[in-house]
């Protein structure tokens, strides 16, 4: 039973395998401090939705957070939250949703991540024009250091930790800022040409109620039986949508399917560069020859073109492109083992 159980834990999303010394999983924080003083060699897991291996083991012990998952603190009138870090985002959002409050920053992964890995990536996801990054969300985090002591970190020493995928310290508990829940509405626009949506793009960056402006290619759109064209779903906090209610639920959830799509199609490595939009144009002709489809979040530029296992080679290609634009390899996943050979001496030894 112990070896099934360290099998599980030898990769992530990412299907990158690593090696288990030891899988510990502390049902509370004085757990997670005595197995940081134990071992030497420890990785941080929370809901294990990693695209990059940053939780994937190098012959080290794996501390599963999953069990600290308690609300520990609410204040309604406030809109604060104190959790633990192992609290899964649907859970904590279905807890605040009777009281018509919501954690707004919302990747993909959003029915299984944990608020701590989110911290640790600096999620963004599909609301990023609104919201920006999990951590201007976040007023405080305790974290164990590399001693197994647990510090308070504020606002001025967070930028140490988030976004720094659990290399500098355990998340244990978070104090996060809440936002009333809105009535949303959508619409999906179609475009022949990169100008068009880039022109649109730009002209809805200006509208205060939108939330999120999410890119689909043409080969992405015809996989997810639309029109093969190139798409913006436009997501509003107003009644300026088209499709309300059910049918605005159905274009969301054409939204959160995309990458299971395009992953049963053989399109399996996502990869989330982040670019300039006058850039987009060009980036897609890179795309486009080679049959690569792609999506994101083109509000804020990052983007997820899907490599099948034959055109993994081109990946060097477009992150070449994304460096020689001034763009980053990493707009969003992070780091991990799968982005180390993209990043400058300096970056390197941080």
């Amino acid at each position: 039973m112990k070896e099934k159980i360290c099998c599980v834990y030898e990769t992530d999303a990412s299907q990158l395998k690593g090696k288990v010394k030891e899988v510990i999983i502390p049902e509370n924080i004085s757990q997670v401090l005595e197995a940081v003083k134990k071992n030497d060699k420890v990785v941080a897991r929370g809901g294990g939705t990693g695209l990059v291996g940053g939780t994937v083991p190098q012959d080290s012990v794996v501390i599963d957070l999953s069990k600290l998952d308690k609300i520990i603190d609410f204040d309604e009138k406030r809109k604060k939250v104190v959790v633990e870090a192992g609290i899964i985002l649907e859970d904590l959002n279905n807890f605040l949703s009777s009281y018509g409050l919501e954690f707004p920053v919302k990747p993909s992964s959003w029915k299984v991540c944990t608020i701590g890995g989110m911290i640790a990536t600096d999620a963004v996801g599909s609301r990023a024009i609104k919201y920006g990054r999990t951590s201007r969300w976040v007023e405080w985090i305790d974290v164990v250091n590399d001693e197994g002591r647990i510090e308070r970190k504020g606002k001025t020493e967070l930028s140490d930790f988030a976004g720094l995928e659990g290399i500098t310290g355990i998340i244990t508990s978070v104090s996060l800022k809440l936002v009333e829940k809105k009535e949303r509405t959508a619409s999906l626009f179609s475009f022949s040409s990169i100008e068009e949506v880039v022109k649109k793009t730009k002209s809805l960056k200006f509208n205060q109620n939108v939330s999120m402006i999410e890119f689909f290619d043409k080969k992405t759109s015809g996989l997810l039986g639309l029109e093969k064209n190139y798409h913006l779903l436009v997501e509003f906090e107003s009644e300026e949508g088209d499709e309300k209610g059910k049918d605005y639920q159905k274009l969301i959830e054409i939204r959160d399917s995309i990458y299971p799509v395009l992953a049963k199609n053989g399109y399996v490595r996502i990869e989330d560069p982040k670019i300039f939009l006058e850039k987009l144009e060009e980036f897609m002709e890179i795309l486009e020859k080679e049959g690569i489809p792609v999506f994101g979040h083109l509000s804020v530029g990052i983007l997820h073109p899907c490599f099948s296992l034959e055109k993994e080679k081109k990946i060097g290609e477009m992150m070449n492109f994304i460096l020689k634009t001034r763009g980053r390899v990493s707009g969003e996943h992070g780091i991990g083992l799968v982005k180390k050979e993209f990043l400058d001496l300096g970056t390197k030894k941080l």
